[in-house]
């Protein structure tokens, strides 16, 4: 699955687009550097897989126009992450 900030594939044409596809975690960013590093990669990575998984449900060959965001709220911090599942020819 190609995964990508882009909204196009160089040397592939997009032949149908599926949809929107999206994940997202729940995630706890503990003090220190080094910690909150380790605590974005791991719902980056959690939120990512969500998101391909649908991708793939849908017979996606990739997900274009990826974007990453992240809120907090009272009950925790929330990654969210979002791109359009489509079809490469």
């Amino acid at each position: 699955m190609i995964i990508s900030t882009t909204n196009t594939i160089d040397g592939k044409t997009v032949t149908n687009y599926l949809g929107i596809v999206t994940g997202c975690v729940m995630a706890g960013f503990p003090g220190g550097a080094k910690a909150v590093q380790r605590g974005w990669t791991t719902a980056v990575e959690g939120a990512q897989k969500e998101m391909v998984s649908q991708a793939s449900a849908l017979g996606a060959d990739a997900i274009l126009g990826v974007k990453i965001d992240a809120h907090k709220s009272g009950i925790g911090d929330y990654l969210y992450i979002t791109g359009t599942a489509v079809k490469l020819g």
